[in-house]
């Protein structure tokens, strides 16, 4: 579900029993010939080089060696939409960094993944994702839905910190409802929340949650929920941090539209932390009549790339997301 994907995580749960199916997909593409293929090509964007380049995706190639500044950088930033199966084989390979930050935790998890961590290194057998799902309370989590089973397997063999990411649920729904003031001010400026956007940025986020919305909020609604975005985006990046510091590096793990460098994630990275160098990995699914690369860049108001990297791959078959919303 595409547009679930940029949803306040209390909002996706609530509509998790009406969600959409979703089925591989079985035709071919100009981008993606091989439906199969979990990566098609690789476009820089040019962000950081100042050269766009499209570069197919040898089934047999280490597709790593097409990110280059991958191996280089503190934080590695990786989207996803959370319900395509290729996305999450794929960037299983990709896991290079000695730390993993992941939206798919919440904070108030914290304690089972220490008990899964403490149980790993204790025990004599190698752990298991049934370990893991077991620890965090994977079944309630609202992820199982998703089909997460190939990431999880490669995160467990890699045997690295995990840290959790999201924030816990119900403050995510207070201040969706009441506003960013439920944050204590101290809280607002360690998350760089007291830095406000551009106009153009703030804009832009609230129209992204309205399209994402199917229009159905009410204009009333979309400041507060463009602040439980934002609170999301600082978090995310906090626990990023926390474990590049730790660490020395670290990789998040999250939807694409936290990935996008200009009001996502990596922007709250640079408010804290200039120093850090960050990449950004969008993963897009190929689209019907669209054969030109440049054309799935997410971009800032001024038309610049949002991301360092695009990984192409081919989409999904989908029921009308917007189905959800008249139940």
């Amino acid at each position: 579900m595409q547009q679930l994907s940029l949803l306040p995580a209390f909002l996706i749960l609530s509509l998790l029993a009406a969600a959409p199916t979703a089925s591989a997909a079985t035709r071919a593409h100009p981008l993606c010939p091989d439906p199969q293929a979990d990566a098609c090509a690789v476009y820089d964007t040019g962000r950081s080089s100042g050269t766009p380049r499209l570069t197919s995706v040898d089934r047999a190639a280490d597709l790593a060696q097409l990110l280059p500044s991958l191996a280089t950088s503190d934080i590695v930033i990786l989207g996803e939409a959370h319900d395509n199966p290729h996305h999450h084989k794929l960037r299983a390979g990709l896991l290079s960094k000695p730390a993993i930050a992941m939206e798919q935790l919440r904070a108030d998890q914290s304690a089972g993944l220490a008990r899964f961590i403490a149980d790993r290194a204790k025990s004599a057998r190698s752990a298991t994702i049934d370990d893991f799902k077991s620890s965090v309370d994977w079944a309630s989590s609202g992820w199982s839905k998703y089909p997460y089973d190939p990431l999880l397997t490669a995160i467990i063999r890699a045997n690295v910190p995990i840290y959790a990411g999201d924030p816990p649920r119900d403050l995510i729904r207070k201040i969706a409802k009441e506003g960013p003031g439920v944050l204590s001010a101290a809280d607002q400026k360690r998350l760089a929340l007291d830095r406000p956007f551009a106009a153009e940025l703030e804009a832009a986020s609230a129209a992204e949650i309205e399209g994402s919305h199917c229009g159905m909020l009410p204009k009333t609604a979309l400041p507060n929920m463009a602040a439980a975005q934002r609170y999301r985006d600082a978090h995310l990046a906090d626990a990023t941090l926390t474990a590049a510091t730790a660490h020395g590096q670290a990789v998040l793990l999250t939807g694409n539209s936290h990935a996008r460098a200009d009001r996502g994630v990596p922007w709250y990275i640079r408010a804290r932390a200039p120093d850090k160098t960050v990449v950004s990995v969008v993963v897009a699914e190929v689209e019907d009549g669209q054969t030109d690369p440049a054309a799935y860049v997410p971009r800032d108001p001024d038309g610049s790339p949002a991301a360092d990297y695009l990984i192409i791959t081919p989409t999904i078959e989908r029921d009308d997301p917007c189905k959800a919303f008249g139940k």
